[in-house]
């Protein structure tokens, strides 16, 4: 079971939002990332397509927040422009 202890989530939740960290691209083969929990997202301009592309790698996520089901997956929700766009 994953669980926090005796820790409050809504605690656990903010420390990890507080503790978030940015990496910019330094080369060719980074993207600039975003870093809460373990989840990391990367948020770039690809110059072919002209696209914003989000990619989202969710290898090192916190166990706290992995869902007690059989492939242990994450909740996510995404957003554009305010609407949901994807909720799982």
């Amino acid at each position: 079971m994953n669980s926090t202890g005796n820790t409050d989530l809504s605690s656990v939740a903010d420390t990890a939002n507080r503790k978030a960290t940015f990496e910019p691209m330094t080369n060719e083969d980074e993207r600039p990332t975003i870093t809460v929990a373990g989840v990391h997202v990367a948020l770039y301009v690809d110059p072919a397509s002209r696209q914003v592309r989000v990619s989202i790698d969710l290898d090192d996520t916190e166990s706290w927040l992995l869902r007690n089901d059989k492939d242990s997956t994450v909740p996510l929700r995404i957003c554009v422009q305010g609407d949901v766009t994807f909720e799982g």
